[in-house]
């Protein structure tokens, strides 16, 4: 996944598999998927009694579909392409076992041309291709120079201020410059830069009252765990808010096979 940038440098860019008990001869549980539904569906995309709200955001797109991956409160910006021992820590405090580690925002698995739409109010500060980087993804290890997304700024919203990204886009309907509204059309999810499959990658960076006064990377469903949110205590990490409106927080269950 691309780090993004806007003027100062910039990240953008389990499901519980328990031991076996009982007799030795019997086989372990296969571990799931990366994209399977079990410990996916355990995150209910709705916030709990901890979870700090701002509730400030509309859904990016109509319609329920899997998501691929969550954002990593653990090493948010770190990517690692997918093992064995990979896992992210989801918002509501739980290992999803077979994630990429290091994600920063959320995918799903939206089909070819499903429109994208804008969260909230802002202006569009970036509309067409990013800059080249190179893809770990083991289907790729090259170069990208073909990923299209859309940032959009949302000055003081929540008494904060954020940006949006969208990304994997086929096509861009804004450009830069552009004062859009919630729920406007900014374009068309796609498979575009660094995406094996059709996907839609929605990610948010806080621009105030960060550790290091720089724009950072934040989770739109906040923190839910049972201990203080590891993204916090770290040097670069900053506070995540959930900042969805009732009703409005796309929902957070697997693939269905």
């Amino acid at each position: 996944m691309k780090r993004w940038r806007f003027g100062l440098a910039l990240l953008v860019l389990s499901l519980c598999a328990c031991p076996s008990q009982g007799n030795s001869d019997k086989k372990p549980p296969a571990m799931p998927t990366r994209d399977g539904p079990l410990g996916v569906r355990r995150c209910s995309a709705e916030a709990g009694r901890k979870n700090p709200r701002r509730p400030v955001f509309n859904r990016p797109f109509e319609g329920e579909y899997p998501v691929f991956n969550m954002f990593d409160h653990q090493t948010p910006g770190e990517f690692r392409p997918v093992d064995s021992a990979s896992n992210e820590l989801s918002y509501c405090g739980i290992d999803m076992l077979g994630l990429a580690e290091g994600f920063e925002g959320y995918s799903w698995g939206l089909p070819l041309g499903t429109p994208v739409l804008a969260v909230a109010d802002g202006e569009v500060i970036h509309a067409g291709l990013d800059d080249e980087f190179f893809c770990l993804l083991p289907e790729f290890r090259k170069s990208v120079d073909n990923q299209l997304s859309v940032h959009v700024k949302h000055e003081g919203l929540a008494q904060i201020g954020y940006v949006t990204i969208y990304q994997h886009l086929k096509w861009a309907d804004v450009k830069v410059g552009d004062k859009v509204t919630a729920g406007q059309r900014l374009g068309l999810s796609g498979q575009s830069g660094c995406a094996t499959e059709p996907l839609f990658y929605f990610g948010v960076v806080r621009l105030t009252g960060t550790k290091t006064g720089r724009p950072t990377s934040v989770d739109a469903y906040g923190w839910d765990g049972p201990r203080t949110d590891p993204w916090v205590e770290k040097e670069k990490g900053a506070q995540s808010y959930y900042l969805w409106r009732d009703g409005e927080a796309p929902k957070l269950g697997g693939r269905v096979r």
